[in-house]
């Protein structure tokens, strides 16, 4: 993988550490300018984990289809442990942490923007993972269908050969019929020249004791 993907990552890891480390101590704090200050770093640094997730994403697109299950996987992670942090902030926030943080309009523009960005984050990685998923179903069809060709190929040779080995087998039925023809003619033959020396002789016997006799 590319050094920038590596940095990336790297830099993923240090602003994630800081928003948990920073979330984890807004429990049990009762000061609310502390809660409001500590609130906004992880939000920082929450975005900071958005947009280097989103850098690792478009580093992994440089590679090859293969290549990319194994990162794909660990940025699934990334952005899941991160949007757990997100809904762990959210859920600390009470209605003076919104209002400090967001104006009197907690729940007005500045609020809606935010959630309206995380939103269409979360809508570009589904794209990307549907796009992702239907690319590599696409290749293993491909593949699949290579295979199988590949298989035909083979199959239509063995037919061929089977189909010429039929026909030579063919070649030599239909001589060897011929040859027992010719055989079965010539045994009829030898028969009947045998039967008729066989006449002869015992013609020629009667002849010899007829005259004997006569």
């Amino acid at each position: 993988m590319s050094d920038l993907f590596d940095s990336y990552e790297s830099d993923f890891k240090l602003a994630y550490s800081d928003a948990q480390q920073k979330e984890n101590q807004i429990y049990g704090l009762t000061d609310q300018d502390q809660r409001v200050e500590l609130m906004r770093d992880v939000e920082k640094s929450l975005d900071d984990c958005y947009e280097l997730i989103e850098s690792m994403s478009l580093e992994v697109q440089q590679l090859s289809t293969h290549e990319r299950a194994p990162f794909n996987a660990k940025i699934r992670t990334y952005k899941q442990d991160t949007d757990r942090l997100n809904s762990t902030l959210k859920s600390l926030m009470d209605d003076e942490d919104k209002r400090q943080l967001f104006g009197d309009s907690a729940e007005g523009e500045n609020y809606s923007q935010r959630q309206t960005l995380l939103n269409t984050n979360e809508s570009i990685d589904r794209s990307t993972k549907q796009l992702n998923d239907a690319t590599r179903t696409a290749v293993e069809t491909e593949t699949v269908g290579s295979s199988i060709m590949d298989t035909l190929r083979s199959q239509r040779d063995q037919i061929t050969n089977a189909r010429d080995t039929l026909g030579e087998a063919d070649n030599y039925v239909d001589r060897s019929l011929r040859t027992l023809k010719t055989m079965t003619r010539r045994l009829a033959t030898n028969k009947i020249i045998t039967y008729g020396i066989i006449a002869v002789l015992i013609l020629l016997i009667l002849l010899v004791l007829y005259s004997k006799f006569a």
